[in-house]
């Protein structure tokens, strides 16, 4: 049974979190690293399994843009670093497209979500408070600080806050910035703060005093006693976090406690979810660490993307290398793998990752040839230029349209495969510089005669028939003749077509090449 199949048993036959209702939050301080869409991901999993074992369910995810902006991306640290301290939703946009950071980042993520399926309803916490939402749960906050800190203390073992300690950070009135004020009196209506100048090391506050409604919008709670109040605010009952977060003790712990302690609201079911590595390293958005999440797409097509998500279970890190790796030849071959188990019912768990990964709609359980990833690279290697007449011979049969349009896609992955990620000693293209290699005498004149065969105006077929000619009339080994183009240009004893390669470069710069190594 796929993991996702478990959880819901398990969430349905408790009978304790109706009405099922997943959710996930981010906070968008910076372009979203691919990592950042394993939460996503498994929620989106979680929401189709409760449907798909017929039960009503809703799927939200939750930008938390009413955060005080501590860091910013790389690409924009220069420009909004005086911006520091101010929500997310107050912070410029480098972009005059979008009103704010927030936005633009937000748009960012919310872009890839959808191209790989996810259903969630998207919601601003900024917009929350401002609609007057958490007025309720800031007000029994406030009125429990002491129950908040007990909980901070019991759960966490955290030192205790200083007196007067109170979970709401207020909006400055002169400058503007969150992240900076201290609020240390609350008197039923209206909360007394200070912008202190010291308070944090990444923003200055400006020194001002003053009292203001912490309703409407004005300030916003501290990080865990906000994320419990979502679940109130939304109605959550089912809800992920990554391990950093569900460590014993630490925040989800803390939110949970808070949650029915303080907020009367039954506990979210809790899903805590191993990283998603790139290279064995943990990524970082607002540092700008890892691949982004919009580079997924260009990197994979969007069902084999999302698939990279659905066959790991939750408990399991995903440690994803592409860069000069196989890693993503061997993907495309496990998705072939569980789309066969899909269409002939041979492994349970196996078909339901292949569900599970589908973007749209599930096809239909017919037989289909896959064309296989590392074929379509060898191929596309090999200067072959009618893959789909190469693959109508390995299937035995004409391509379907469906399976036309799969080879299509593949091709197209193929070629950015080989550009960006493949391993050096994979790739079969023309080496910038001569490679350094040790030809004999009968393979530099082989070489020196080739070059009057290139400066004909020949096609593939006939270059390649006249090089196996040159070689048979000049008495060269025919391995040897060859091998020696391909040591030349790609720094290899073997390669593709000789004549279709040498065509596939301009022609000066194969003769000049060839000139360089005859010499």
């Amino acid at each position: 049974m796929h993991w996702a199949d478990k959880l819901t048993k398990e969430i349905i036959d408790s009978k304790k979190y109706l009405p099922y209702w997943v959710d996930d939050m981010k906070t968008p301080s910076g372009f979203a690293h691919v990592g950042s869409l394993r939460g996503p991901l498994i929620h989106s999993v979680m929401f189709r399994a409760l449907r798909d074992a017929g039960q009503e369910a809703k799927f939200t995810f939750v930008f938390n843009d009413f955060d005080p902006a501590d860091e910013f991306p790389p690409e924009f640290k220069d420009e909004l670093s005086i911006h520091a301290g101010k929500a997310l939703k107050e912070v410029p946009s480098p972009d005059p497209k979008f009103e704010n950071l927030a936005d633009l980042l937000a748009d960012d993520l919310k872009t890839v979500m959808k191209n790989l399926g996810c259903e969630a309803e998207f919601l601003s916490s900024w917009e929350m408070y401002k609609a007057g939402k958490f007025d309720g749960v800031i007000k029994l906050a406030l009125d429990h600080a002491e129950e908040i800190q007990e909980i901070y203390q019991r759960v966490s073992g955290s030192a205790k806050k200083e007196k007067g300690w109170l979970p709401f950070q207020a909006i400055c009135a002169n400058c503007g910035k969150l992240g900076t004020t201290r609020v240390y009196a609350w008197d039923g209506k209206e909360v007394s703060y200070i912008c202190e100048p010291d308070m944090v090391s990444w923003a200055k506050g400006c020194g001002h005093e003053g009292k203001v409604s912490p309703f409407g919008g004005t300030g916003k709670l501290p990080w865990k006693v906000d994320w419990s109040a979502h679940w109130k605010v939304v109605g959550v009952t089912i809800e992920g976090a990554g391990k950093d977060h569900a460590s014993k003790g630490g925040s989800y712990d803390i939110a949970m406690e808070i949650c029915e302690k303080v907020f009367g609201y039954a506990k979210p079911f809790k899903i805590p979810y191993e990283f998603f590595l790139i290279g064995g390293k943990k990524m970082s958005s607002s540092k700008g660490l890892g691949n982004k999440a919009h580079d997924i797409t260009k990197m994979l097509p969007a069902e084999i993307a999302r698939f990279l998500f659905t066959r790991t279970r939750y408990q399991e890190q995903i440690d994803f290398d592409p860069v000069e790796t196989m890693a993503i030849p061997d993907l495309f071959d496990e998705y072939d793998r569980c789309w066969d188990c899909f269409v002939s019912g041979a492994d349970e768990n196996l078909s339901r990752a292949f569900e599970f990964a589908q973007v749209s709609s599930v096809p239909k359980k017919e037989k289909i040839f896959l064309p296989r990833f590392r074929d379509v690279v060898n191929y596309l290697q090999n200067a072959e230029k009618d893959l789909v007449k190469k693959f109508a011979e390995v299937k035995g049969s004409e391509l379907t349209k469906d399976e036309k349009d799969i080879l299509e896609e593949r091709l197209e992955y193929a070629k950015v495969w080989l550009d960006n990620y493949a391993p050096e000693d994979f790739k079969v293209v023309m080496k910038d510089e001569a490679p350094k290699v040790n030809l004999d005498g009968e393979q530099k004149k082989f070489l020196s005669d080739a070059i009057a065969l290139v400066e004909k105006d020949l096609d593939e077929e006939s270059l390649q028939k006249e090089l196996y000619e040159l070689a048979k009339s000049s008495g060269v080994d025919i391995k040897k003749a060859f091998s020696s183009i391909y040591m030349v240009f790609i720094g290899k004893d073997f390669g593709p077509r000789a004549g279709a390669f040498l065509l596939s470069y301009p022609k000066e710069k194969v003769i000049e090449r060839l000139k360089e190594s005859s010499k």
